[in-house]
C-alpha cells in the first residue's frame, strides 16, 4: 500500500517532529503490513534506547485513507505508587521522597533507579521497587517495599594515629542512631581518647527535607589536649571547639555515578596555654566552604572507580589576645580574611589477576599565609606514611600515593606503596631560607577484612626528607596499625 505520511498519537515525551524524523525515508514508498510494523519498531526502539523500557508503538485499528498511516504510542506511564512501609520512618517522609515519580509520567528506568537509590540512602531503611500491571492499558503500578534497617550501628577502633606529644595510642567509639525522630534523620556520636590525655567528643545530626532529599545538618565537637614528654615542664595544654552547619544536595545518583554538592559553615574557637609562663593564646576562625564530591564506576582498562573532592573555603581569622596579634603583625600576618582551595583525586584500577592499583592525589592552594589549623601537612597514616602526623606543614602543598595491591584471598590485601609530597611553608615568607619541604617514602601494608572487623598494618621507610627536621624519635620503619570492630 502507498504511504504518504504518518500521524502520531499518545506521545508526550518526544514531539512529532523528532519521532517522524525516524520515519523520514518511508513517505512516498509502498509498504506492506510487516513494513509498517517495522516502522513502529523504530519508534519503540528509540524510546527504549532513551530509557523508556515500557514504551511501545503500534498500529491501531484504522482505515488508511490517502496513504495516511496512524501510529499509536503507549509511553508506559505510572498509574499509581503504592508504599508498603515497615520502617520507623514515617510514611509522609517516604512519600515526599517518592513524589518525583508522578502519576501519568512515563516510566524512565534511570530516573526510577536514581530515585530508589536516593531513598535507600536514608539511614535505617532498605527499599525495593516492583513494577506491576496498572489499571489501564499502557500503565504500570510501582510497588515500594520499605524494610527496616538497624536502629543503631557503631564501631570501636584502636590505633596509633595520634601525635607523639598528645598521645599516639588512641581508643575511639562511634554510634549512629537511625531515624530517632522518624524523619529519616540520623544522630552520630563519637568519642576518642589517647594515652596522653587527649580527649575528643563530637555529636552530629542530619535530616532530609523536601522531595529532592536535601540534607540539613549540624555538629558540635570539642577537643582537649595536654602536651607530654619533652613539654611536660611547660604545662602546655589547650582546647578547640567547632560548631558546624551544613546543607548537602544530591545532584546525580545512579548505579555507576554519584555527585553531590555541599555548603558548610564552621565556627572554630581555639585556646592554647603554657602555664609555666602564664601565656594564653586565643583565636577564632569562621569558615564557609563550598564543596563538590562524587564517584564513578567504569569499565576502563578492566574496570575501576574514580572519585574526586573539590572545595573552596573563605574564612576569617581573629586573634583574641595582644601577644598573638603583635606577633602576627610582625611575622606571618595570617589574621583577617583568607581563602583556600582543596582537591582530592582517587583512582582504583583493576589489573589482570588478583591485583589492583590505587592512585591518590591531594592538594591545597591558599590566598595568603594561613593559621596552623588551616595548613596542609604531608605526614601521617594517610599521607607520606614514613613521617608522623603534622610533618611538613605549609600553606600550600600536594601529596600523592601509589599502591599496588595483591588480593590472594577474600578479605586479605597485601600492598607495596610509594608516597611523595611537597609543601610551600609560607605563601608570603617573612624570613630568609628555604620556603619548601619535600618528603617521600616507600613501604608495605596488610589489610584483613571480615564481616564485622578490619585490621590494617603498615610499615614505611623514608626515601627523601628535603629541608625537614623531624620532631620526636626517629623511627625506621615507621609502623602504623588500626583495628576496627563493627557492631
Amino acid at each position: 500500500m502507498p504511504v504518504s505520511k504518518f500521524q502520531l498519537r499518545g506521545n508526550r515525551v518526544f514531539d512529532d517532529t523528532e519521532l517522524l524524523q525516524l520515519l523520514a525515508d518511508l513517505p512516498g514508498t509502498e509498504q506492506s503490513l510487516d513494513g509498517l510494523r517495522a516502522a513502529t519498531d523504530r519508534i519503540t526502539t528509540f524510546y527504549q534506547g532513551h530509557g523508556y523500557l515500557l514504551a511501545r508503538a503500534y498500529l491501531p485499528p484504522q482505515e488508511i485513507v490517502d496513504g495516511v498511516v496512524q501510529i499509536a504510542i503507549q509511553e508506559g506511564v505510572y498509574d499509581d505508587v503504592t508504599l508498603n512501609n515497615q520502617t520507623r520512618v514515617s510514611d509522609s517522609v517516604l512519600l515526599r521522597a517518592l513524589s518525583a515519580l508522578r502519576q501519568g509520567d512515563a516510566v524512565h528506568l534511570e530516573a526510577l533507579d536514581s530515585r530508589l537509590m536516593l531513598v535507600n540512602d536514608i539511614p535505617g531503611i532498605q527499599v525495593q521497587g516492583t513494577l506491576r500491571p496498572g489499571k489501564t492499558p499502557g500503565s504500570t503500578e510501582l510497588f515500594i517495599d520499605a524494610e527496616p534497617g538497624p536502629l543503631a550501628a557503631g564501631s570501636l577502633d584502636v590505633d596509633n594515629f595520634g601525635g607523639y606529644y598528645t598521645g599516639e595510642f588512641r581508643l575511639a567509639g562511634t554510634l549512629d542512631i537511625n531515624s530517632p525522630l522518624r524523619l529519616g534523620d540520623q544522630l552520630n556520636l563519637r568519642l576518642l581518647s589517647s594515652d596522653k590525655k587527649q580527649r575528643y567528643y563530637r555529636a552530629a545530626y542530619q535530616v532530609p527535607v523536601g522531595s529532592s532529599l536535601t540534607r540539613l545538618g549540624a555538629s558540635v565537637s570539642n577537643m582537649r589536649y595536654q602536651l607530654g614528654r619533652d613539654f611536660d615542664l611547660l604545662e602546655a595544654h589547650g582546647k578547640a571547639s567547632i560548631v558546624s552547619l551544613f546543607v548537602q544536595q544530591p545532584l546525580l545518583r545512579s548505579r555507576n555515578l554519584t555527585l553531590q554538592a555541599q555548603l558548610q559553615y564552621d565556627d572554630k574557637t581555639m585556646r592554647d596555654a603554657m602555664d609555666l609562663f602564664e601565656v594564653v593564646n586565643r583565636k577564632h576562625v569562621g569558615l564557609w566552604t563550598a564543596s563538590l564530591n562524587g564517584s564513578r564506576d567504569d569499565g576502563l582498562w578492566g574496570g575501576g572507580r574514580s572519585a574526586m573532592y573539590l572545595s573552596y573555603g573563605i574564612g576569617s581569622l581573629q586573634l583574641r589576645d595582644a601577644i598573638s596579634r603583635q606577633g602576627d603583625r610582625l611575622y606571618s600576618r595570617a589574621a583577617g580574611r583568607f581563602g583556600k582551595a582543596n582537591i582530592t583525586l582517587l583512582r582504583l584500577q583493576n589489573l589482570p589477576g588478583p591485583f589492583m592499583l590505587s592512585a591518590q592525589f591531594n592538594g591545597q592552594l591558599a590566598s595568603k599565609n594561613l593559621d596552623s589549623s588551616e595548613k596542609f601537612s604531608l605526614g601521617g597514616p594517610f599521607g607520606v606514611r614514613a613521617f608522623p602526623n603534622g610533618a611538613a606543614s605549609g600553606d600550600e602543598g600536594w601529596q600523592g600515593s601509589l599502591d599496588l595491591r595483591y588480593l590472594p584471598l577474600p578479605g586479605l590485601q597485601l600492598a607495596a606503596f610509594v608516597d611523595k609530597g611537597a609543601v610551600r611553608l609560607n605563601k608570603r615568607p617573612w624570613i630568609g631560607g628555604r620556603n619548601s619541604q619535600h618528603l617521600s617514602a616507600t613501604g608495605v601494608s596488610l589489610i584483613q577484612t571480615g564481616r564485622q572487623h578490619q585490621i590494617t598494618l603498615t610499615a614505611a621507610w623514608p626515601l627523601e626528607q628535603n629541608n625537614y627536621r623531624q620532631e620526636g624519635p626517629k623511627r625506621e620503619p615507621r609502623l602504623w596499625f588500626q583495628a576496627t570492630r563493627l557492631f
